[in-house]
């Protein structure tokens, strides 16, 4: 679990997917022209119910975290989620950041602030070296917490990920820990 100021960033549970269906179901529109395809099942609870089962032992293993994003006063309500993935350890100590947040909790910045803490968690808990984050072009919202939050852009990505049925160009950026050392907390 991470913990921030205003937000509480946590794998699902059984009793969440409800919620979890609440939240894409109201929030598809919004959140499908930054996303992949959704698979035909991806508003099933049984769906929902497997992920919730396979994302605990991969996060106990350190390969991956794909929580949801909950305000601390409304803590059983998800507004965003927020995925870890592609840990890789040995020479190059590395994950990849993603998420979103539902339409009406735009300009809050909750992101900001859930990006803020997944990097403290990877660098200080993980012990990572460095955090990638790619993000489309007219997705400025995106490249702003980014920014913010001390990403530095890394290049271009041409018909980079197939996204909503078509390749879109990504942005490409990271963050390296500044303190990492191969003994560092």
């Amino acid at each position: 679990m991470i913990e921030t100021q205003r937000l509480i960033i946590r794998l699902a549970e059984v009793a969440d997917v409800q919620e979890i269906i609440r939240y894409y179901g109201e929030n598809r529109e919004h959140l499908q022209p930054f996303s992949p395809t959704y698979p035909p099942d991806f508003l099933d609870e049984a769906a929902w119910l497997e992920q919730v089962r396979i994302r605990l032992p991969e996060f106990a293993s350190g390969a991956g975290f794909r929580a949801f994003v909950f305000a601390r006063d409304l803590p059983n309500r998800i507004i965003g989620n927020l995925n870890l993935t592609q840990v890789h350890r040995g020479p190059f100590q590395s994950c990849v950041l993603g998420y979103n947040l539902a339409a009406d909790e735009q300009g809050k910045g909750y992101m900001t602030e859930a990006v803020r803490g997944a990097v403290a968690f990877a660098f200080e808990t993980w012990r990572l070296h460095r955090v990638a984050a790619d993000y489309m072009p007219r997705n400025t919202r995106s490249g702003a917490v980014l920014e913010r939050c001390g990403f530095k852009v890394e290049g271009n990505a041409p018909a980079y990920l197939l996204i909503n049925g078509r390749w879109e160009e990504h942005v490409l950026t990271a963050i390296i820990n500044p303190s990492w050392t191969r003994t560092a907390p």
